[in-house]
């Protein structure tokens, strides 16, 4: 049962950090005055195809399906009792997991394109910084739902 918990748990934290954290720190980035060559629009509604379905659904949810994902996979690697700094272990997990894994390695070898963005560093930085905090606001959410507070914290 605590590894289905583990697996729900970790995919509503993972959705919910895609919809706020992920897509704020990705706004950021549009920001001319903060940063340029970051073209990815956030809270996109534009429609994605769904291959497997054969359906077209908007491309914010698609994020927050593989969000929810890869939460899943950090509430089993996590575990059942969370504990220690869960911001920093989120921070890495969302760094090798969805950014080296995920957005480096394996999106590019399915879609036939050059791994690591092609070197381009306008692109790389936002993705390890948005993942980085995805995966701590994940981490964090899941210790929270888990915990029903903040693991260890005994006065919160």
């Amino acid at each position: 049962m605590n590894f289905i918990k583990a697996i729900v748990l970790g995919f509503i934290a993972g959705a919910i950090a895609t919809l706020t954290v992920h897509e704020f720190i990705s706004w950021l980035f549009n920001n001319p005055n903060l940063w340029t060559g970051w073209t990815r629009t956030s809270w996109s509604k534009e429609p994605v195809d769904v291959a497997l379905l054969g359906i077209q659904i908007p491309k914010i949810f698609s994020a927050m399906f593989w969000g929810g994902v890869w939460g899943s996979v950090f509430g089993l690697i996590l575990g059942a009792r969370p504990q220690g700094a869960m911001t920093l272990r989120g921070a890495v997990l969302g760094i090798v997991g969805p950014a080296l894994l995920g957005v480096f390695l394996i999106v590019p070898m399915l879609k036939g394109g050059a791994p690591f963005l092609g070197g381009d560093v306008a692109k790389i930085i936002p993705v390890l910084v948005i993942l980085a905090g995805y995966g701590a606001s994940t981490a964090w959410l899941y210790g929270a739902f888990r915990y029903g507070r903040l693991p260890g914290c005994d006065d919160c």
